[in-house]
This record gives C-alpha cells, sequence and structure tokens, in this order.
C-alpha cells in the first residue's frame, strides 16, 4: 500500500511540474510541447488566449502567432499580428473546426482555413473594409472581392497564414486598386529575390531559402546593396554577419567590374533579420558568371505619403531609413504583395540626390508611378477594333479600344456588373445547403485604357518595345502590357508571352 501511494505521489508531483513548466509560458497541448522542444522563446509568454495549437506570443519588444502543426512542428508568423509599437490590446484568437480567426475587437477580424497547403485567408473585416476570398463559375480560387462604402474590386493574389501582414494590409478599395496597378506593371519582375522554393515564389518562414552555413571563422561585412564601401550599411555602418551560423541565400548578383555578391537573410536577433549583400569571396561561395543575373527593374516610383525603408521585411519590419512624401525611388521589383524593392541614395541618414546607395523595401502601397503621361497623339493612333491573330491570350480575342478613353472585350453585349458569376466560397461541406452569398461584381471585360512611353532600361519586357499599354478593368482588376505597332499590326508583350492582334472589321455577311 504504502508502495502504491509512493507512486501516486511521484506521478502527481510529475504532473505538477509539468503544469508549472507549460504555465511559464502559458502553454498548453501540441503547442506547448513544440515550443518546449524547440529550445528558443525563453523570455516569451502568451499574450491573450491559446486556441487549440495557435497563440500570440509575447516578449518586451516583440509579438508573433506560434502554431503546431500536426507534426508538432513549430512556425512562427510574425507579421500576423500586431507588434507592441502598435499600442493594440491583445487578439483573441478562436479555432472553429478548421476554421482560424484573429479577432482585434468587434470591428477587425481575419479569418483563415486550413487547406492542404496551409491556412489560407477567406474573410477580413476591418470597420466598413471588407475583403472576402470569391471562387468562380470556373473554379477559379484566390481572387478576393474587397468591398467598402466607396465601391467593391477583386483582388487577384493569394493569401496565407504564412504570407500575411497585418500592418500593410489594405484598408479600402481604393489601395486595392492601386496594388493591383503596381502588381500589373511589375508582372515579370515579382518575388524578385525569391529563391526560396524551386518555383522562385516569395519568402515563408516555412520556406526560408537556400541554407548556408560557411563554418568559418570571423564575419562577413553585410552591405545594403551590392557595391561594397560605396553602399550604405546598416548597424551604424557596422553590419556584419557571423560566418559560423547559418544564413539563408536569395540571389546573386555581379557588379559591372565582375564581383560576384550574395545576397542573405539572417538573425540578428531573436527578433530581428536583415537582408544584405556579402561578397562570396567572404562566404566560400565559387559563383559562374552567368548565375549571378538578378532580373530587377529600374523604374522610377515616389512616395505618396511619409513612410520609411527597411532591410528587414519578414521579421521586425525595423524602419531603418525615413522616406518623406515626394521621394523619388527607382524600384527593382516586387518583393512580394507588400513591399517594393527600391534602390536610392542615402546621406546623413536621409534621401538625397547624391551619397551612398542604398537598397531595401518599402511598401509598396505608399508609392506611385512617377512622371507616368498618357500619349494622346499615340492612343489617337492605336483606337480602333483589334483581333487577336497568334500568340497568348491576353485579353479575349476582340479588343475595341476606343479615343475616348474606354475599351471592352469579347463578341458579347456590353460589359456590365457580374451578377452572380461570383459567389462566396463554400469552405464547409457541412453548409452546403445554405444559401450563399452573392456579391454583384464590377464588370470584368470593359473599363478605361491608356499608353504611355517605355524606356528600354526599365527591363521589364523581353522586346524592349517603344510603349506601355495599361487597360484598367472596371472591376478592379489591371492589365499592363509592352507595346509596339506597325501599319498592320499592334502586339503586346507581358513578361516571356506576347500578343499580335490586327485590325478586325465586323462583316454580316460572314455570318
Amino acid at each position: 500500500m504504502k508502495k502504491i501511494l509512493a507512486a501516486l505521489l511521484l506521478l502527481s508531483l510529475v504532473l505538477f511540474c509539468a503544469g508549472a513548466s507549460a504555465n511559464s509560458w502559458g502553454l498548453s497541448g501540441s503547442l506547448y510541447q513544440a515550443v518546449e522542444s524547440s529550445g528558443l522563446w525563453k523570455n516569451y509568454s502568451a499574450l491573450s488566449n491559446q486556441a487549440g495549437p495557435f497563440a500570440v506570443m509575447k516578449s518586451r519588444y516583440h509579438h508573433a502567432l506560434f502554431f503546431a502543426d500536426e507534426d508538432r512542428e513549430l512556425h512562427v508568423y510574425t507579421t500576423a499580428v500586431y507588434q507592441p509599437e502598435a499600442k493594440r490590446k491583445a487578439p483573441k484568437l478562436s479555432l472553429d473546426d478548421r476554421e482560424l480567426t484573429i479577432r482585434y475587437g468587434e470591428d477587425e477580424y481575419y479569418r483563415f482555413w486550413d487547406t492542404d497547403e496551409g491556412y489560407e485567408l477567406t474573410e477580413a473585416v476591418i470597420g466598413l473594409f471588407r475583403l472576402i476570398a470569391l471562387a468562380d463559375e470556373d473554379g477559379l480560387l484566390w481572387h478576393y472581392a474587397a468591398q467598402d462604402a466607396e465601391g467593391i474590386a477583386v483582388f487577384p493574389v493569394k493569401i496565407t497564414l504564412a504570407s500575411f501582414n497585418i500592418d500593410l494590409f489594405p484598408r479600402s478599395v481604393e489601395e486595392v486598386r492601386r496594388l493591383n496597378a503596381l502588381q500589373a506593371r511589375f508582372d515579370s519582375r515579382q518575388r524578385i529575390l525569391g529563391t526560396g522554393s524551386e518555383e522562385g515564389g516569395a519568402y515563408s518562414p516555412d520556406d526560408p531559402g537556400e541554407l548556408l552555413q560557411p563554418k568559418k571563422k570571423g564575419t562577413a561585412a553585410v552591405y545594403s546593396a551590392p557595391y561594397g564601401t560605396a553602399a550604405w550599411r546598416a548597424g551604424k555602418g557596422k553590419a556584419a554577419v557571423g560566418l559560423n551560423g547559418s544564413m539563408y541565400l536569395l540571389s546573386l548578383f555581379t557588379d559591372a567590374g565582375g564581383t560576384p555578391y550574395a545576397c542573405i537573410r539572417y538573425d540578428v536577433s531573436e527578433r530581428t533579420q536583415r537582408i544584405g549583400y556579402a561578397l562570396c569571396g567572404d562566404l566560400g561561395l565559387s559563383v559562374e558568371e552567368d548565375e549571378a543575373n538578378a532580373p530587377f527593374a529600374a523604374v522610377e516610383m515616389e512616395a505618396s505619403v511619409d513612410t520609411y525603408l527597411t532591410d528587414d521585411p519578414d521579421v521586425s519590419q525595423f524602419r531603418q531609413l525615413s522616406v518623406p512624401a515626394g521621394t523619388r525611388v527607382t524600384c527593382l521589383g516586387l518583393y512580394n504583395d507588400y513591399y517594393a524593392y527600391v534602390s536610392a541614395k542615402v546621406n546623413n541618414g536621409r534621401p538625397a540626390d547624391k551619397g551612398s546607395v542604398v537598397w531595401g523595401f518599402v511598401p509598396a502601397r505608399d508609392l506611385i508611378p512617377a512622371d507616368l503621361e498618357p500619349l494622346a497623339e499615340c492612343m489617337a493612333q492605336v483606337a480602333g477594333d483589334w483581333y487577336l491573330e497568334s500568340g497568348g491570350s491576353l485579353t479575349e480575342d476582340l479588343l475595341q479600344l476606343r479615343a475616348d478613353g474606354t475599351f471592352s472585350e469579347g463578341f458579347g453585349e456590353e460589359d456590365e456588373a457580374d451578377a452572380g458569376e461570383y459567389e462566396e466560397e463554400d469552405t464547409d461541406a457541412d453548409t452546403e445547403e445554405e444559401e450563399e452569398e452573392e456579391l454583384i461584381i464590377p464588370g470584368a471585360h470593359s473599363g478605361t485604357w491608356f499608353v504611355t512611353r517605355y524606356d528600354p532600361s526599365m527591363n521589364l519586357y523581353w522586346d524592349e518595345p517603344p510603349f506601355e499599354i495599361t487597360l484598367m478593368y472596371g472591376n478592379g482588376s489591371v492589365r499592363t502590357y509592352g507595346m509596339s505597332m506597325t501599319d498592320t499590326h499592334l502586339s503586346f508583350t507581358c513578361a516571356e508571352e506576347g500578343a499580335s492582334y490586327i485590325p478586325w472589321t465586323w462583316d454580316p455577311d460572314a455570318e
């Protein structure tokens, strides 16, 4: 009997110690086990409630959403929640079957549905602004409808929990339309540092890139741009990476003198990363000349509001430099759906006409094109009805470019709002009999158009066309192509695709 009592007492003591250990984070279950086994996050505790394998964790200067998957592997998503400087109340998490909701009060919440590819956004509400995932009759998924008091527009992106950025998430239909225009213009220069997967996708904390472990002594200098001492350097001019640790390779770049640089991402602290350039020689990397050809663009943009530049777009988003409204920068491409990669000059910590070269990340929503003037004379020449003769289907077969700056596609009737073509995606098989919400989406086959001059130095199109054409659809989507024309043909190019059009005249006798 005494042995049994002793065993029970020992078991109680073990359970008490385990509970006390769990309570040091305020976690339980698989999430506690995942955090405990990682050996990190000693200075963190739960900010609010735990919902299944999810919890928002906090330290003094850092918040992050923690998630333990079915294999009890820990995932940490920093940009999915507001940081301490936002001075927001703790979020409330809820997990209903396979749907995670992150809620900040009654008028702001974000819902993510568990799919085979991870948790993906299905709905977001911020005051009067709403974004909802849609599926059309052809099964086209992960196009969102954005809606507010000013109207409605589609947002053709895919938003996962791993890529979600709550700080830079759009908050109006007007902002969605501007982001659509920016993404359309840089269609061939998106995810420009994206070597985190075989497909070259954007960075994800679940797929950070090619792991490098030089296993050497000392450190390597890290610059914001691949120009050595001519480039701005973070850390008060002393930014460096330890060669005996781990880092991730994003891209390679060879300067005009033939010196190869590696763009790397590495941890500065538990809550901060940095993206910058180190000499390949310092990292022990041997690079073939044809391997270091980063496909950067060079498009002049302007800050529409006071904004900032960071070298850590994925974790801390620390504001390294202020970028006042009106500042000109050269956009090298889009890093992801939230950040543009830009080049500028900096002097004494401020953007300047002369100074050190700085490459970094600026919120895409804060940039607008510089000097983008429509060419009225060119538009008058191009106006007319055009039929697709060959190439990719960049538009419908018939494209009618009117002299008043409007256009329509296809042979159907005048484009109207798409009522019933888009329906809210059903994410639960048990609710199939429920009436699905119907949204009225503006027309997807008509809108306005304009033509601008294109400079081949922008490096956006493979055929170096003299013009760009932008088609702004009524549903908020945007397409921008390189454009060339002759007496008999109109040609569009985008990324590696192209399409050729010829004049079209309707012949009733041919019916």
